[in-house]
């Protein structure tokens, strides 16, 4: 019986063979393509590598237009670039689980493999204060204050272009100056408005403007271009931003704004209470952490704002304002353990509107734990309860110390976040740790172990800013000389 089924799938035509292959993950066509030689003709076809690249993409929240075109590819690139993801995961679990196995706690440093460093800067060698890598690893943002500048590099095709052939110095493709006079003061990370754009937001001050731009549709318009603008008086400066959707959250001492810049519809929350370790919003929630304790609530619908280029955003917190939020009245919650720091996802990654992925890292003693934890959000009658499930926990030594205020990346699922680790009483090094293993719902959570990837010895990068891709291993860092490194991490 199995054998005439076997038969039957054989027979089956080419056409429908690839509507099945087009279904699966990168790692399973290729499993696929290694049964028998019927199946590896149907798997050997260039769309189905094409359809699985694009999967990834997807899968792993990568910007697509980072290997487009995708005809200048052949086989075996587009094979590469869409397997990488899976083979960096699986080669860095491997390593995990060497390293548990040796206890050599420098053996890691050996195992790296950096490829060649590329330089992004001007002509005139300016100053970089911020930068980040898109994901896909081949388009960087930079933000330079004293030339009031927004750089963005195309790094080449990523998957086409040999990294160990790329220039060692790289101009940027697009500069932006600020059109309002004020000084670049922060940029937000970029956040996907759909497969071919993205957009970033920045404050500027004297005078002081929130900025919101684009770019794309990429690879053919590489321009940024300023698509809204909104004057607020220097004391609103907001304590945090970020772009979510279409709308930019700003957070301030007297609550919350969420602005839809494309409409121009805007609420402001007021809020009560204090000592707030950590405010985001996920789809139309606002979640809160109170030490270890969270709150949720539902964002009310926007309304229009009369006059987006000059406003006191203070006039917008009204006393008759019925929307507001009390800190106050989170609950506590006794299975909780009191988190020594909480770290949220980048921007760029998009979890359901009814679910947040966020990590807590708990110090004790000369160990960190790390618990990933999946919040699932149920809305009824107006009233808001979350369910704080699916917790992993690992631990690993206090000497990876996780770098301030960087949020973390995913890979396949999997956790990565910058680190400085001191080496003893020499130079720091600053690397990525990455937890490997399954993600935070699944059943084997518990089994997640961490690696340790290391970037740069020396105190040149103690307190530098750092971008990371997983997906392709690409890092971004400001030196202490406030120029922009580009590092390729092999697995």
């Amino acid at each position: 019986m199995a054998t005439d089924l076997s038969q039957g799938i054989l027979a089956l035509p080419l056409e429908l063979h690839l509507r099945i292959i087009r279904e699966l993950h990168a790692p399973d066509v290729l499993s696929l393509g290694q049964t028998c030689s019927s199946i590896r003709i149907a798997v050997n076809q260039r769309h189905v590598w094409e359809a699985a690249l694009r999967a990834t993409c997807r899968l792993n929240q990568l910007f697509e237009p980072s290997y487009h075109p995708l005809e200048d590819m052949d086989l075996p690139e587009l094979q590469r670039a869409a397997l990488e993801p899976w083979r960096r995961s699986a080669s860095f679990a491997l390593e995990s689980r060497s390293n548990t196995a040796s206890g050599d706690e420098d053996a890691d440093a050996s195992r790296n493999l950096l490829q060649k460093k590329i330089h992004l800067e001007l002509n005139n060698e300016p100053s970089f204060e911020d930068v980040y890598i898109v994901p896909g690893g081949r388009y960087v943002l930079g933000m330079t204050q004293s030339l009031r500048t927004i750089c963005l590099w195309d790094m080449g095709q990523t998957g086409k272009v040999p990294w160990d052939t790329m220039h060692d110095r790289l101009q940027p493709i697009s500069i932006m100056r600020t059109t309002h006079g004020g000084i670049i003061w922060d940029m937000s990370a970029p956040k996907a408005v759909d497969i071919t754009s993205f957009r970033f937001a920045t404050i500027e001050i004297t005078p002081m403007d929130i900025c919101v731009y684009e770019v794309g549709p990429l690879p053919n318009v590489c321009s940024i271009r300023e698509i809204a603008n909104l004057r607020v008086n220097i004391q609103d400066l907001p304590g945090d931003f970020w772009l979510q959707g279409n709308n930019l959250v700003c957070v301030f001492s007297k609550g919350i704004i969420v602005w839809d810049f494309v409409e121009s519809r805007y609420i402001a929350i007021q809020s009560r209470g204090s000592d707030v370790a950590k405010i985001t919003t996920n789809g139309n929630l606002i979640i809160a952490w109170v030490g270890p304790d969270i709150g949720v609530w539902t964002i009310p619908p926007l309304k229009p704002l009369e006059s987006p280029s000059s406003l006191d955003l203070s006039a917008l917190f009204s006393e008759e304002l019925a929307d507001s939020i009390d800190f106050n009245t989170i609950r506590p919650d006794e299975r909780s353990v009191w988190p020594d720091h909480i770290f949220l996802p980048s921007a760029w990654y998009s979890f359901p509107p009814d679910a947040l992925e966020y990590t807590v890292l708990h110090w004790r003693e000369e160990k960190v734990t790390v618990e990933r934890a999946v919040l699932d959000v149920i809305v009824t009658a107006g009233a808001e309860r979350y369910r704080k499930s699916s917790q992993s926990w690992s631990t690993m030594d206090s000497i990876h110390v996780l770098h301030k205020d960087m949020p973390y990346r995913t890979l396949c699922g999997n956790f990565a976040a910058m680190v400085n680790r001191p080496r003893g009483t020499g130079p720091p090094t600053v690397g990525v740790v990455h937890s490997v293993g399954d993600d935070a719902r699944s059943a084997d959570m518990n089994c997640t172990k961490h690696v340790f990837k290391v970037l740069q010895f020396g105190a040149d990068f103690q307190n530098s800013s750092l971008s990371y891709c997983p997906s392709t291993g690409r890092a971004a860092v400001i030196t202490g000389s406030h120029l922009i490194t580009i590092m390729s991490l092999a697995y």
